[in-house]
């Protein structure tokens, strides 16, 4: 064996890699003590570095290391090395093989760890790491490796910590793959964001709630552990230099520990909007930055100082904070883990005493807390990338911040039990934000829809105390119609009074009606009298516009009336309750017409609501029923309903007729003359002119005119409308009866129209349409006239026939003195009778007061035949007077009544043209 005595530096050096490259490193703290010069510990290391396989075990050379740190290697100077191995070389082949070696740097390139030269093995030994586990991937081997140094080196132990636990527990312990594993190089290549991002979304791969919770305690807790090392903060800087992070703007700059982990609070909220699940667990079981496992490597080593370990915790509890307003889901579980998570916050900052919710909390709290700093949030305070920011007075823990959001959940799951779920974020912006007419408006629709939860069977007295104290949250402001204080009630700018009545419409659409009464009639404590009158009002005209059909006893309808009869009886005054009534009554009515409107749309109880006038439905109705006319006392009903029920203003059937300041009775009166007018307008065009006469001479006839007034005449009201179906009547000429019909049908009918003009002149408000109405009746009197002239015609034809015994079978004719006498006295009645028209016949005056005492002459003979008793021009009773005498007893009262108007009409028609003319009558 050659004695290493003798080698030179050369061959030493020769010889210390040829030791490393054999495996063989035992002997390498004596072959550099005897050659300290040659083989200084940089030296030796950087050969351990470049020449030994990373395969070999720890355990076998870092004893070595330990002497060659020492300086006393454990073989004695007697023990011999053997040289043979590099003997061979000349000094110069030894040169130029020391020449030639290539040794690799202690410091790792890419580290900046060990700012300290002198720090040689803590450069040798994390160079040695990453040469493992480059070369063999073996990261068990770097721990060994390790384990005997890093107590004593502090930057062995942070990257131990840092670095390489993370890296075990990834690839060995939590995610281990055969296929893919995660390097040093990738690991320590990554910025803080890239790394958390990284770290925390392997989570679920198993599908173990736990998961996430493992990951934040086991992996990035240890890794989050060398946030102040050199390299870490050189790559977020560079990475910072690309983009703005809500951490840098809310974080201190000079804390690069705050900054890591305001990257984790922002990873769990927006994580928390794709699996709140995982993050309910881990803000549950995760007591977050100081919550760590560093795998016992700290040594009781506190990891950060006061200061910074309590705004960390400051930050961390806002975030769950900030998971519970962002969270989208609104089921039983989401809210029931937003508890938790609200309770876990409030213990973690020593804020218990301020929550007004636990997850088996059931009755209502009294919330009472300072408000006057959320009051001051924006509707931005709710936005993501707002949540986190320190100044945000919603998020921000703090007594006031648990107290509202324990109100708001609280809310939410009142509102859950009620059947209506709404978000977080959604019952903040309705407090915080909201105006009093949006609050009224999500109000109603909360309340909307638990009406509609027909499968829930709801204690509607519990339900009530519930909408209450959402209004207010128990707050102490709340007596009489006094708001809420601010922010303090999910409805706070609500009046109790609004609140209220709109329970009471709830109550009432669900038929609630006895409980309605015990609260707010019988109790009289929620509302008062007016407010509850009022609030039946709206409920009614509700279901009365939602109705469908217009029968009472069916549907929207039936509720609407069974609403009224519920309630009218404790309010006996009101005219609103009244008018409602009467407006149930004509609709009921109407609903039994065939009523179609326009464009086909069938006939709903609020179109009388909503129609401009309300009685041209009356005009349709008798368009679209036929014989509807006959049925005038159901429409005249109709009428007076629609006057009781408040629509006397809009019964005018044009513009010009419209009297703004009408009394109710006036209206009655105009209604049923319009309706009247309608009925007439109706039979006449149907052919009934029997039916139109009758109703005129029965419903429409001045009291002046009758021994008994009719209920639509009343001489106080202004009349437009009577006049001119008594006009229409009269004009009208039957097509069937003026063709067919026998001459003395046509006398009586023609006679009944004469006898309607002069009711119409007598009706007639102005002077205006006088001269019309005289034209129609002339042309009639003419008529009358020439139907008259024929009348005798055939009457003496008759009688001529009827003297012509000659004709009669078996009959012998007249004698001589006979025919002559006959033919004399045939004569003289001619001669009567001319001498008769002669009289009656006046020449055609000239002016209007010669025509109306013309008519008004003719009027008094022709048209009222029943006023007395007609002689032929012999002075004998004609057959007409005769048969009126046989039937004197039975008809006494007919004719005596005809007479009676034959007078009125005749008086009424000259003293009436006298007005026109200005004429004095003569008795004055």
């Amino acid at each position: 064996m050659a004695n290493s005595s003798r080698l030179s530096s050369a061959h030493a050096i020769l010889l210390a890699t040829h030791l490393c490259a054999a495996g063989d490193v035992s002997r390498l703290p004596q072959v550099q003590a005897q050659y300290p010069r040659s083989l200084p510990l940089e030296r030796v290391l950087r050969i351990i570095l470049t020449f030994l396989p990373e395969s070999t075990a720890p355990q076998s050379y870092t004893p070595v290391l330990q002497e060659l740190l020492e300086g006393h290697p454990s073989q004695t100077d007697g023990d011999e090395i053997d040289a043979s191995p590099v003997n061979n070389f000349s000094e110069a082949a030894a040169k130029k093989r020391v020449r030639t070696l290539r040794l690799l740097p202690l410091k790792y390139h890419d580290d900046e760890d060990s700012q300290d030269p002198t720090d040689l093995l803590t450069q040798f030994l994390i160079h040695r790491a990453y040469r493992i586990d480059l070369e063999t991937a073996l990261q068990p081997l770097i721990l060994d490796l390790l384990l005997p140094f890093y107590q004593r080196l502090p930057t062995v132990r942070t990257w131990l910590i840092s670095s390489l636990l993370p890296l075990l527990r990834l690839n060995y312990e939590y995610y281990p793959s055969p296929d893919e594993t995660f390097s040093l190089d990738i690991l320590e290549s990554m910025d803080s964001h890239t790394a958390i991002n990284v770290l925390l979304s392997m989570t679920g791969a198993q599908k173990n709630s736990m998961d996430l919770v493992t990951n934040l305690r086991k992996i990035l807790g240890p890794w989050m552990y060398g946030s102040n090392r050199s390299k870490r903060r050189r790559l977020n800087q560079a990475a910072e230099a690309n983009s703005i992070s809500l951490s840098q703007v809310s974080a201190p700059q000079h804390d690069k520990n705050i900054s890591g982990w305001q990257y984790v609070n922002e990873w769990l909220l927006a994580r928390s909007l794709v699996d709140y699940e995982s993050t309910v667990n881990a803000f549950l079981n995760w007591d977050g930055p100081e919550d760590a496992d560093l795998g016992g490597f700290e040594e009781g080593e506190q990891k950060y100082d006061c200061d910074v370990s309590k705004d960390l915790t400051i930050r961390y509890g806002q975030s769950g904070l900030a998971v519970i307003y962002t969270t989208p889901d609104t089921s039983k579980s989401c809210l029931e883990g937003s508890i938790k998570v609200l309770a876990r916050v409030a213990k973690l900052l020593s804020l218990e005493d301020h929550l007004f919710i636990s997850p088996d909390s059931s009755t209502l709290p009294t919330v009472t807390f300072d408000a006057s700093q959320i009051s001051s949030s924006s509707r931005v305070s709710l936005l993501q990338n707002a949540l986190l920011v320190t100044s945000n007075p919603l998020t921000s823990p703090s007594a006031s911040a648990v107290s509202f959001l324990s109100a708001i959940l609280f809310s939410i799951k009142t509102l859950a039990e009620l059947g209506h779920s709404i978000t977080c974020r959604t019952a903040a912006n309705i407090c915080l934000h909201s105006n009093q007419d949006t609050q009224l408006h999500e109000l109603r629709d909360i309340v909307s829809s638990i009406v509609r939860q027909t499968k829930f069977r709801h204690d509607w007295r519990d339900v009530r105390q519930q909408i209450l104290w959402l209004q207010h949250w128990g707050s102490a402001k709340t007596e009489g119609n006094e708001s809420s204080l601010p922010g303090h009630g999910l409805f706070w700018r609500v009046s109790r009074d609004v609140v209220e009545a709109e329970i009471l419409k709830a109550f009432l659409e669900i038929k609630e009606y006895n409980l309605a009464v015990d609260i707010y009639i019988n109790s009289k404590t929620a509302l008062c009298s007016a407010q509850i009158e009022e609030a039946v009002k709206e409920a009614i005209f509700t279901t009365y516009d939602n109705a469908s059909n217009g029968n009472r006893t069916r549907g929207g309808m039936k509720r609407a009336y069974d609403i009224l009869q519920a309630f009218q009886s404790h309010f006996p005054e009101s005219v609103s309750f009244k008018e409602i009534r009467a407006l149930i009554s004509a609709t009921h009515a109407l609903s039994f017409y065939s009523l179609t409107l326009q464009h086909n749309v069938p006939f709903q109880p609020v179109s009388i609501r909503v129609h401009p006038d309300p009685l041209s439905l009356i005009e349709k109705v008798l368009d679209q029923n036929p014989k509807a006319y006959t049925k005038v006392d159901d429409l005249l009903e109709i009428g007076r309903n629609l006057v009781a029920a408040g629509f006397s203003s809009r019964l005018s059937s044009s513009d010009d007729l419209f009297i703004p300041s009408i009394s109710e009775g006036d209206a009655v009166v105009t209604a049923e003359r319009r309706i009247m007018s309608l009925a007439i307008s109706s039979a006449l065009s149907s052919n009934d002119f029997g039916t139109a006469y009758s109703y005129i001479l029965t419903r429409l006839t001045p009291p002046s005119l009758l021994s008994t007034s009719s209920p639509l005449t009343n001489p106080a009201v202004r009349d437009d409308i009577s006049w001119r179906a008594v006009y229409s009547a009269g004009r009208y000429r039957d097509p069937v009866l003026s063709s067919s019909a026998s001459l003395q049908a046509q006398i009586t009918q023609l006679s009944q129209r004469m006898e309607l003009l002069s009711l119409a002149l007598i009706l007639a408000p102005s002077p205006d349409p006088l001269p019309e109405i005289l034209g129609a009746w002339r042309r009639c009197d003419e008529e009358m006239n020439g139907l008259r002239t024929r009348e005798a015609e055939e009457e003496d034809l008759w009688d001529t026939k009827g003297d012509n015994l000659s004709s009669v079978p078996g009959g012998f004719g007249p004698t001589d003195s006979e025919q002559d006498a006959y033919e004399t006295k045939k004569h003289h009645a001619r001669r009567a009778r001319a001498h008769h028209n002669r009289l009656n016949a006046e020449e055609a005056p000239m002016g209007l007061f010669e025509v109306a005492r013309g008519a008004a002459l003719a009027l008094h003979k022709n048209a009222f035949p029943l006023s007395g008793a007609t002689t032929a021009a012999d002075g004998q009773p004609s057959s007409s007077s005769h048969d009126r005498s046989l039937s004197q007893d039975s008809t006494e009262e007919r004719v005596r009544k005809r007479d009676v108007v034959s007078n009125m009409v005749t008086g009424g028609l000259v003293s009436g043209i006298g007005w026109v003319l200005g004429a004095q009558p003569v008795n004055r």
